[in-house]
């Protein structure tokens, strides 16, 4: 229970919010009663029972990550392992699906995820799993224990099970194909309409209510209806990954008269300020055009959907947002997701701000201030929340200490851009969210974990899971042909 003790914290910069933008207090102070901010800025005159100081720290609103992992990732397996259909990244076609992790395993995979969120900085996030070693999708008492964990630590989540109607899988003769099960697809939504439901009643009031249909070359036309319909009652933050790959588009056009994957999400009722749509990378359908490119993004500008840009992912598959600086001055809101490991946030950032300018060919087509209001107004405006993602009076108290004080830091000439290209989420020192602290000096508060057993752990897990990679590959390679060292290994 929070207390309504006031709590000033003294730093040697602060993020605070005014006039509809971040501003930055040199020697600044940030006040906070409960869950609220009570004041940010210079010489707070009102009575305090709690004094912070943080001379050499960077404290602004903690960072808002709407494609999260929450499992082990294991698309890091795929940096130097390519193609990745021929490395399970699709599945083989007559891989009889079932569950290559236990209960326990995908439970601790929770544990290890979202207490890696806090320790980058992440106060909000929106969780994904993959469904590659699973039977199907996700299901209610995965995201039951879920839940429970979240709450355990203290961390702001939208939580949902994932569900499909479809997946892709590579043919016998190395051609990508389809399977579907709209009836799967339709009891995977009516549990997370339940989950939903039951969060709600939880009335925990950081864990909050998402859908996560997994993506959009994977729902029917009936999971699509019914996805709309949901999204209407519920009013929750709903991610459907669009626009992410070629496969993506080309499949959409086939199966929808050749339109777009925006276009499908707006004659089916899903383009709109609930929707969160990672990547954003494919715009303009099949064969796009300039045309069918700004097309698009007027359908985006107008419904209030957001990007969710995952900058270090994208990277890795040597693709970017060329569009971003159209989607910019369309004012297209876009926010920022990690989408591996480690959930980085500010390297994020700073690959987000160098990708977006190599893509443009304009170095000033983006800014470390511009991808810092990404990682917190951002995702703030997608959830539709705007108490988060600022300091302000009124605002969460979600609050990140960020250390400007290490030798690798360098020289702080700015703290934001400082931060950006010279830090990491390492860097980060402190979390407190809706005014309790649930990270300090990198350990957590609220629920005791060991971080070494944690690490311990998800090594050995990681390792076995790459030992059932075989089965569901193309051709099923073993694992030494899947998985290739970078130099030839000598062992003793």
């Amino acid at each position: 229970m929070t207390t309504q003790r006031v709590t000033r914290i003294r730093a040697g910069w602060v993020v605070g919010y005014a006039q509809g933008d971040h501003q930055l207090y040199e020697h600044g102070e940030v006040v906070y009663q409960a869950d609220k901010v009570l004041f940010v800025g210079h010489g707070y005159s009102g009575a305090v029972d709690e004094e912070i100081s943080a001379p050499h720290a960077l404290v602004g609103p903690g960072f808002v990550d709407l494609d999260a992992l929450g499992d082990l990732d294991t698309t890091v397996l795929g940096f130097d392992n390519q193609p990745g259909w021929q490395k399970g990244r699709v599945v083989a076609a007559d891989w009889p699906r079932r569950d290559l992790l236990s209960r326990e395993q995908l439970n601790f995979n929770k544990l290890y995820a979202y207490t890696h969120l806090l320790l980058n900085g992440i106060t909000s996030a929106l969780p994904i799993t993959s469904i590659l070693y699973r039977e199907w999708a996700e299901d209610l008492d995965e995201y039951r224990h879920a839940a429970d964990v979240a709450e355990s630590l203290g961390i702001r989540l939208w939580l949902g099970p994932a569900f499909m109607s479809g997946h892709n899988v590579v043919e016998a003769d190395g051609r990508i194909g389809a399977r579907f099960d709209e009836k799967r697809g339709l009891q995977g939504l009516d549990d997370a309409v339940i989950f939903a439901e039951e969060i709600r009643r939880r009335g925990t009031p950081t864990l909050s209510a998402a859908l996560a249909p997994d993506r959009i070359e994977g729902c029917t036309d009936g999971l699509l209806c019914a996805l709309s319909q949901a999204v209407a009652e519920l009013q929750c933050p709903t991610r459907l990954h669009c626009c992410q790959s070629e496969l993506e588009v080309n499949e959409v056009a086939a199966r929808f008269g050749g339109r777009s994957s925006l276009q499908v999400l707006q004659d089916f009722g899903l383009l709109h300020r609930h929707m969160l749509l990672p990547h954003g990378q494919f715009l303009g359908g099949k064969d796009p055009s300039a045309q069918s490119i700004e097309q698009d993004i007027t359908l985006l500008a107008a419904s209030g959907a957001s990007l969710v840009a995952c900058p270090l992912v994208s990277g890795r598959h040597a693709k970017y947002m060329e569009q971003y600086t159209a989607l910019k001055q369309a004012k297209v809101n876009i926010a920022l997701g990690t989408d591996t490991f480690p959930p980085d946030m500010v390297t994020n950032m700073h690959m987000g701000t160098v990708l977006s300018r190599v893509v443009t060919g304009n170095v000033s087509a983006a800014s470390a201030a511009d991808y810092y209001r990404m990682a917190t107004l951002g995702g703030a405006e997608a959830l539709g929340r705007p108490d988060l993602g600022r300091l302000c009076a009124g605002s969460q108290a979600d609050i990140v200490f960020y250390d400007l004080s290490q030798p690798a830091m360098g020289q702080v000439f700015d703290p934001i851009t400082a931060m950006v290209i010279n830090g990491n989420g390492r860097d980060v020192k402190n979390v407190i969210i809706a005014g309790e602290k649930v990270l300090w000096d990198r350990q957590l508060v609220k629920r005791q974990v060991d971080l070494d057993q944690l690490h311990h752990q998800a090594h050995q897990q990681f390792q076995q899971l790459m030992q059932t990679y075989p089965e569901r590959s193309f051709l099923h390679p073993p694992v030494a042909e899947i998985f290739r060292p970078s130099f030839s290994v000598k062992r003793a």
